[in-house]
């Protein structure tokens, strides 16, 4: 499943306001234990309501990691951000 995060006006570690969108390929990993969470998370709920959940969760991590850079770091390691999520 694609998802687009998109994080508006989130401020840096400096206080800076960035308005943040990325692209992410999500999907359920293989261990027993993860994929019972996420039967249980989401059994029965519509594709539309799945994916709103994990992407209001991505962009909560995104927000965070956000939250603890500098812009320069942020422009020099915007690679490292989508690892992180």
């Amino acid at each position: 499943m694609t998802l687009n995060p998109v994080c508006e006006n989130v401020e840096t570690s400096e206080g800076v306001p960035l308005t943040v969108t990325g692209v992410a390929q999500v999907k359920v990993m293989r261990d027993d234990k993860l994929l019972e969470a996420a039967c249980q998370q989401f059994l029965g709920k519509k594709q539309r309501d799945i994916q709103n959940t994990i992407l209001q969760t991505m962009e909560g991590h995104l927000r965070a990691i956000l939250g603890t850079l500098t812009v320069e770091a942020i422009y020099r390691v915007s690679f490292y951000l989508f690892h992180q999520l």
